[in-house]
């Protein structure tokens, strides 16, 4: 796939310290740009600020620490990057987490607030910094192509807190779409995409039932430790277009259904502010 340099470019990578998000990191530094990572501990931020300087010598990157599902610790964040003068020319969303139980508040199911609401809250708080841009996108980590395709009954309006946990991660992925598409179509100047990362490796089910640590443990021994669609859209090879848009891990774009619409998609993030303010 396709590249260009991206010497001058600040990245904002969320999940920075393992998985999708630390693969992302290396190659957008290997890019040549100024890579800022995410992570809920301080302690993974600099284990990851290592591994990338070592992957990547002379690499200009650092570490911050933020709960992506406290909008004060987000605000505080966005603040802390707005205060150096700094504007972010590429959003990667790369959280995510399979198998969460519980709720975050009463009503928000802890996986929809990790797989989708994350990363509405530091879209939305970024905004601004994105805004100064001249040719800002935001990149959200999906799921497999297979998946997309078969979106079709899912809440709009709301979250059910009662729904099954395939339900919950249904919608999720079908809201980060309609953000993409809200953010292309509202946002002069702000292109967003959805994309699929391919196996990556990752310590994501390290903690969750035995079943799914030997799923976890068997295909991290077939996964990679690149991800090139991210370095292929970051770098502005490939335009989503004022309608979003869904890529493969080939940067082939992905039919989308009708539901990914742009009603959907202003119904969506409506709802995604009222649940921001539920969060306090």
């Amino acid at each position: 796939m396709e590249t260009q340099r991206m010497e001058g470019k600040t990245v904002l990578v969320s999940g920075g310290s393992s998985g999708v998000g630390l693969a992302v990191a290396k190659g957008l530094a290997r890019l040549g740009a100024h890579t800022l990572l995410l992570s809920r501990s301080a302690d993974r931020g600099r284990t990851a600020v290592r591994s990338v300087q070592q992957a990547v010598p002379g690499a200009e990157v650092e570490s911050h620490t933020v709960d992506l599902t406290s909008p004060a610790s987000v605000t505080r964040l966005v603040d802390d990057i707005g205060g150096t003068g700094s504007r972010i020319d590429v959003l990667v969303n790369a959280t995510g987490s399979i198998g969460e139980r519980g709720e975050l508040r009463p009503g928000i199911p802890r996986s929809f607030a990790t797989n989708y609401l994350a990363h509405f809250l530091l879209t939305r708080a970024a905004l601004p910094l994105l805004r100064a841009a001249p040719e800002a996108r935001v990149l959200t980590v999906g799921a497999a192509p297979a998946l997309v395709r078969r979106l079709k009954g899912f809440a709009v309006d709301g979250v059910d807190p009662n729904a099954s946990a395939v339900a919950v991660l249904t919608q999720s992925l079908a809201w980060k779409l309609l953000m993409a598409r809200r953010l292309s179509a509202a946002e002069t100047g702000i292109s967003a995409a959805v994309f699929h990362p391919g196996l990556i490796r990752s310590e994501l089910l390290r903690q969750r039932a035995l079943p799914l640590r030997l799923f976890g443990s068997v295909s991290n021994h077939f996964a990679s430790e690149v991800c090139p669609v991210v370095d292929h859209l970051a770098s502005r090879s490939a335009e989503p277009g004022v309608e979003g848009g869904m890529f493969d891990d080939h940067a082939r774009r992905v039919p989308l259904p009708g539901t990914i619409s742009t009603g959907n998609a202003v119904r969506s993030w409506e709802a995604s502010l009222r649940l921001v303010d539920e969060l306090g």
